[in-house]
């Protein structure tokens, strides 16, 4: 039996928490989708979804499954529409850029694009880097953490969301509902500006301690709050997978969790053709799902 009608109809359900959205997407009925959803769950022996009174919430397993089966079937669906002719040619390498650890969500996000026929070359450089990169024309498309001033470059707004303080679930009898997690061990960044400060500063009003680890990247301290080796401010895209699979909890927050923005950018008058293009706005709809 082929499950691929009721991968589709899993994804777009997940996408939306929602089987009514989800079913207008897919041109099916409500009674269809909801068909599909429980026969991959009579299948995989474990439910999917848990009702709420405003939509849907997906569980462990559902955020485990759309991590395997996303990519296959976006790189299907981008397969099958690649009939559709796009200005310019498709047939080259787009070079992108990116820094701080979020080379996997970058790579994830342009995959389908590569069944269009388009080659990827993805780097990753700190943010001087990458601005000097893009001015030269030795890359296309850049991810920034912040929109640096150049007459030369144009930043578009892709991602906005909380960070977020994580940790392993083994530290959860440790941590205080509302005050400063004192005396836990901290994982920070490198970098001029680290989070780990800036984040205290702004949820605790003061000081944090010093962390036991200083990782080179986001990404580095998502396996070692992963690990169980101390406490770490994310952006949610980032352990957003991570959290819904129970790998990591969020620590409670008395206030407003400070916001994480990533740019897209891109050089001033650059000749980018069709598959930059798709590029661009292949990365912007997946934001949608970070």
């Amino acid at each position: 039996m082929s499950y691929l009608p009721h991968l589709r109809s899993f994804l777009a359900v997940f996408r939306h928490n929602s089987i009514s959205r989800a079913a207008t997407q897919l041109q099916l009925t409500q009674p269809a989708v909801s068909h599909h959803i429980k026969i991959l769950e009579t299948h995989l022996k474990t439910p999917l979804f848990v009702r709420l009174p405003r939509g849907l919430s997906a569980t462990p397993a559902a955020a485990e499954l759309e991590r395997q089966a996303a990519p296959h079937l976006d790189a299907l669906e981008a397969l099958v529409g690649s009939s559709a002719p796009l200005p310019g040619t498709l047939d080259g390498v787009v070079h992108v850029g990116t820094s701080s650890g979020f080379t996997s969500l970058v790579l994830a996000a342009l995959s389908p694009v590569t069944a269009r026929g388009l080659r990827l070359d993805v780097r990753s450089l700190t943010p001087p880097a990458l601005l000097a990169a893009l001015s030269e024309k030795e890359l296309d498309l850049a991810i920034s953490l912040a929109r640096i001033p150049h007459a030369g470059i144009e930043y578009t707004l892709l991602y906005e969301g909380p960070r977020l303080l994580v940790c392993a679930p083994s530290w959860r009898d440790r941590l205080p509902k509302s005050s400063a997690p004192k005396g836990q061990p901290l994982i920070d960044l490198q970098g001029p500006v680290p989070p780990l400060q800036a984040y205290w500063r702004d949820v605790y009003g003061e000081a944090a301690d010093k962390p036991v680890i200083v990782a080179p990247d986001f990404n580095a301290a998502l396996e070692a709050a992963q690990a169980g080796a101390g406490l770490a401010v994310l952006p949610e895209c980032l352990c957003r997978h991570a959290l819904s699979a129970g790998r990591l909890i969020a620590v409670p927050q008395p206030k407003r969790a400070p916001q994480f923005t990533l740019y897209l950018a891109q050089a001033k008058g650059a000749a980018n053709g069709g598959r930059v293009e798709l590029c661009r706005q292949q990365l912007l709809d997946a934001v949608r799902h970070w």
